[in-house]
């Protein structure tokens, strides 16, 4: 799989994407906020500020056949060679198939292209199964607990009052040639 950089043609399929992974009621899985945050997790408004303010790269990964966007993530850059990834998200019809993976893998090598040698993460403390994924595929937690944005409309509408972020950390490993 090779991902794509998403343009501007590309924000309803992303916004679909993304509001049915976390959000959406068929998805119930592990990888949902459903019962913690309701309302779109992403919105037309905010990922044009994603891309045009704040540096962000929007990356898709697409069905080879008919090229629907089957899942995505954002990336952007920070200081000391460290990047942040933010809104992993794969459609609920292709989930459990190893694409989550695949764009985690690909989006690391593409920030890694771009002189990163860390990636972080944020993920809200009560979602223990998707910590335990971010850990199984090398991420560390920095012990850095960040408030929930309660005050931040675009992050939908919190059903709980005891929310928090947990910072996660991964090295990237820079492989130099053997002699």
């Amino acid at each position: 799989m090779r991902l794509t950089i998403a343009t501007h043609d590309d924000f309803d399929s992303v916004i679909d994407v993304v509001n049915q992974a976390y959000r959406g009621l068929s998805s119930g899985g592990w990888t949902t906020e459903f019962g913690l945050i309701e309302g779109p997790r992403v919105d037309r408004a905010a990922l044009v500020e994603m891309i045009e303010n704040g540096q962000t790269t929007i990356l898709l990964a697409r069905d080879r056949a008919s090229d629907r966007v089957q899942g995505c993530v954002a990336v952007r850059p920070m200081e000391d060679n460290q990047w942040y990834l933010s809104m992993l998200a794969v459609s609920p019809a292709c989930q459990a198939g190893g694409l989550g993976k695949s764009i985690m893998t690909d989006a690391e090598v593409f920030v890694a292209e771009r002189g990163a040698r860390f990636v972080k993460i944020s993920v809200i403390d009560v979602r223990d199964s998707l910590i335990a994924w971010y850990e199984r595929r090398g991420y560390e937690r920095t012990g850095d607990i960040e408030p929930f944005p309660y005050d931040d409309p675009s992050v939908g509408v919190p059903l709980r009052d005891d929310l928090n972020l947990v910072a996660l950390r991964k090295s990237l490993q820079i492989s130099d040639p053997v002699e």
